[in-house]
Formats: C-alpha cells, structure tokens, sequence
C-alpha cells in the first residue's frame, strides 16, 4: 500500500519559480471524500493566473496552494457516506479551488463523474474545463440560437474549438478567428468562415453577429460593425470585458461552474467520436512549473500532466 504523496504547490505568489513538488500526507477518505489517484490533470491559462496572484481579489487563496482544477484518476478509497461509486471507479471532474496536481487527492464525489468506455485518461482530464466553459458560453450565457450568427475568437484553443462545433450543430452560422495554419482545422470542425485575426481588414465582411464569444482575450480593436447593436457578448478571459465593448445587452464575464449531467454527456459524445478534443502538450509531473508556464489564453490543443508518470 502507498504511503508517500506528492504536489505540486506554490507558497506564495509568483512566477514559474514559485512552484514546487513537495511530499505531502496521504489524503483520507471520510463523509462526502473519496481518494482518487490522479492519473493525469488538465493545466489550464487559469493555473498560470493563480499562481501569479492575477485573480486574487475574486479568488483569495490560503498558502500552501496545490495548483490544478481538474482531473482524471481511479477511486482508491470511499468512506461509508458514498454510495455512487467505488473503489476501483475510473473517475473526472473539476477539483474546485484547485488541488488537482498530486498523486492522491481527497475530493467531493459530488464533484466526480464516471469515465465513460472509450475515452483516454489524458482527455477525461482535459474535457471539464474546456467542454463545460464552451457549452455555458453557447447557450446559458450566450443563449445561442439556430440560424444565429456567432463569432468565436480564439476559435483554435482548447475550448474554443469546441464551442465551434457546438455551434456548428447548433445550426448556428459560424465565423473563427484563428491563426492561418489552423484554418483547415476548423473548416473541418464545422466553421463556416476563417478569419486571420492578424489582419484587420479580414473583419470588414463580417457582419450582423448575434453572439461574440471571446477565448482568447483579444481582438476588440476589428470588431467595427461586426456587432448587432444588441449582440450578446461573453468572455471567458477578459473580467474587464464590460468596458471593452459598446452593445445594448451588458457583455458578460463568464465564470464556469460544474455540472455534472453536462459533463458526461459531453464525455460521451467525445467517447463516441460525435465531439472532438484537441490534445496539446504532455508534461511529466517533474515539470508542472513549466507546464504552468507555457500557458496561455487560444492554444491550440490541450495540454495535460502525466501524474502518474
């Protein structure tokens, strides 16, 4: 039986020195706790944002902090007080105020889903982020509609490229702004138009946009008439994005939050091949800080941490 635990974690606030792999102790399982032991974790632009204090006014954190705000693992441990899974279970979710990158962690099973047959470690870690954000952008936020015309900025990224085909089977008419070497990615994903975000000029045909989502935290500088003057604006990257945009429905900042029926539903869909995630970089766990580092708002693909190596 394992007795040793590993995290990564960051004492204070800073840079990619600030965070470290230390020994910690062993979670237990006890009321709504179960263990899991992490087999990989998604790393998200928002551990790189926490970690250097950016978000510290909304989210005050107590040091230690453990980095990683989602997960895929193996149940290790339950206590009698959970009865939806066992021992054994291979499970995903979102961690909450982070603590997703060690070995072993005790979390909520209320915060957990099964894995569905078919899907990777790698992806199951990948997907709560990404596929909860795009979906509440689209329809809770966005309250997107058939026939309506949307722009996603930051359309190549993890979660943007999901919002794409989302959109895309929502009947919706989608416009993308991505860099030129991912225009045929998208075209496949279901975008109707490929904009080149570093060309101004590109927006000038774009027009009547019932939704602008942003992803990628740029870009407001080309929007011109692109905006109806009651388009719907949301941004996943941009808390200030209310006085980036003049439209007569107040932009909103959105703040992801779970759901767990959204979520495996989604898992099944990327199971079964209907819903594509886009994979980036894997990062051994020994080097969490330069994964943390490397990220960035409109990546393309998704980078992940091998935990357990």
């Amino acid at each position: 039986m394992t007795t040793t635990n590993q995290a990564v974690r960051f004492h204070q606030y800073g840079g990619k020195e600030a965070v470290k792999v230390e020994d910690v102790t062993l979670p237990e399982a006890q009321g709504p706790l179960v263990v899991v032991r992490v087999i990989s974790a998604g790393v998200n632009p928002v551990d790189k944002k926490v970690r250097s204090g950016m978000l510290s006014a909304a989210f005050p954190l107590q040091f230690p902090v453990t980095s990683g705000s989602e997960i895929s693992g193996v149940i290790t441990s339950v206590s009698d007080d959970v009865t939806a899974f066992k021992s054994g279970d291979r499970v995903m979710g979102l961690t909450g105020n982070q603590g997703g990158f060690a070995h072993y962690i005790s979390i909520d099973a209320s915060q957990l889903v099964k894995i569905p047959d078919g899907l990777s470690d790698a992806v199951a870690s990948a997907l709560p982020v990404s596929g909860l954000t795009a979906w509440q952008a689209l329809f809770e936020q966005g309250q997107l509609r058939e026939g309506q015309r949307v722009l996603i900025h930051g359309a190549a990224g993890g979660v943007g490229s999901l919002a794409v085909q989302l959109a895309h089977r929502a009947g919706a008419k989608v416009f993308a702004t991505a860099s030129p070497k991912n225009h045929d990615y998208l075209r496949r994903l279901g975008a109707d138009e490929v904009i080149d975000y570093h060309q101004p000029s590109a927006f000038a045909d774009v027009r009547e946009i019932d939704l602008l989502l942003d992803f990628a935290g740029a870009g407001y500088e080309n929007l011109g008439q692109t905006l109806k003057p009651a388009a719907r604006v949301v941004s996943a990257v941009r808390p200030d994005i209310a006085a980036l945009v003049t439209s007569q429905t107040p932009p909103v900042f959105l703040q992801m939050h779970g759901d767990n029926a959204l979520l495996s539903e989604l898992a099944q869909q990327v199971a079964h091949g209907t819903l594509h995630l886009r994979l980036g970089p894997v990062y051994p766990f020994a080097e969490a800080a330069e994964a943390i580092e490397q990220q960035s708002a409109g990546q393309t693909g998704r980078a992940t941490l091998a935990v357990a190596g």
